[in-house]
């Protein structure tokens, strides 16, 4: 039996990880999956150690195996290097290379000096399948790194409409670590401006511990496991995403599918039409514009805009790409 192994951020909170579990959980017809931890989040001896752990396992494996997919899921930076050295060493024990990019920032990180070019190169001789997020990653990556594949990413099915869950009216939600480009502080301004307004709008958020003193609208919830996640989703009325950039959200695609809208930077990009977008500029005018949207009863009809996401038809489009590997 053929065998696709995922590696990548196996153990680390974040939508890399959401895709490989998803993709593991529901392996394609035929096809034997494994998953190989790449990553950690400590220092920097801990994340050699990670590297050097995954390059033996995949040796052993391919040693053992001569029918292997090797699937690698990259951010950009140093994880586009890793996950390049593991396809290098991977390629040269026979294994046939899928290198899936999921990285927000990719075009500006590629585009210094000639990094693309030398990048490309490497990806050419070990004859990786280059596999971005949406079309139009594809159009921006193909001038950088040559042809590309598209695969959307898929959707754990648990992500759905409840008929148990309550809705929340006026509760809002963002998801994400705490890390700048995800757009907490952002968030805070904009419920400082809807605080000053004695909105009884409230912010429900996760990556953050605590919520800023003077806020008595934001609840924090640190990091949740992932029941407690969908029930959120499921709960609150509408998810906001302040992000700088982002790949494909898998917060957004899961809002979408457990019914939740969704008001996202109108720098992100390859989502559903059905998702609104704001400038960045100004946290009075997200305001505004969250309370409209409050206003308006969406809830439950946004789940047909994802489809496309669904885990059986993305497996499906990965299955051909493997086949023709």
């Amino acid at each position: 039996m053929p065998t696709v192994v995922h590696v990548g951020p196996i153990s680390s909170p974040g939508g890399i990880q959401s895709v490989i579990k998803t993709l593991t959980d529901h392996p394609p017809e035929g096809w034997d999956v494994r998953q190989i931890e790449s990553h950690s989040d400590g220092s920097l001896y801990s994340k050699l150690k990670a590297y050097s752990s995954a390059k033996t396992e995949l040796r052993e494996l391919l040693e053992s195996n001569n029918d292997v997919v090797v699937h690698l899921h990259s951010a950009s930076d140093y994880s586009f290097h890793r996950k390049l050295r593991l396809a290098e060493s991977a390629f040269s024990l026979g294994g046939k290379i899928v290198f899936h990019i999921h990285s927000g920032n990719i075009i500006q990180w590629l585009g210094k000096g000639n990094r693309a070019k030398k990048l490309r190169a490497r990806l050419e001789q070990c004859n990786a399948t280059i596999v971005c997020l949406s079309d139009r990653w594809k159009e921006l990556l193909t001038p950088l790194l040559g042809r590309c594949k598209v695969s959307l990413n898929p959707i754990d099915p648990i992500h759905c409409i409840s008929n148990t869950v309550k809705r929340v009216p006026n509760q809002l939600l963002l998801l994400g670590r705490n890390d700048a480009v995800k757009g907490h502080e952002f968030a805070f301004e904009i419920m400082r401006e809807l605080q000053e307004k004695e909105s009884d709008i409230v912010l429900h958020c996760t990556g953050v511990e605590q919520s800023p003193e003077d806020l008595q609208n934001v609840v924090a919830h640190g990091w949740l496991d992932q029941e407690k996640k969908v029930e959120l989703l499921q709960q609150s009325s509408l998810l906001i995403l302040p992000s700088k950039w982002e790949g494909q959200p898998m917060v957004a695609l899961e809002a979408l599918a457990c019914g939740t809208p969704v008001l996202a930077s109108d720098s992100i990009h390859s989502l559903p039409e059905v998702v609104e977008k704001c400038s960045m500029d100004e946290a009075s005018l997200w305001g505004e514009i969250i309370s409209s949207l409050l206003k308006i009863n969406q809830q439950g009809t946004t789940s047909g805009s994802v489809e496309d996401h669904l885990v059986t038809a993305v497996q499906t489009n990965l299955l051909a790409i493997y086949d023709q590997l």
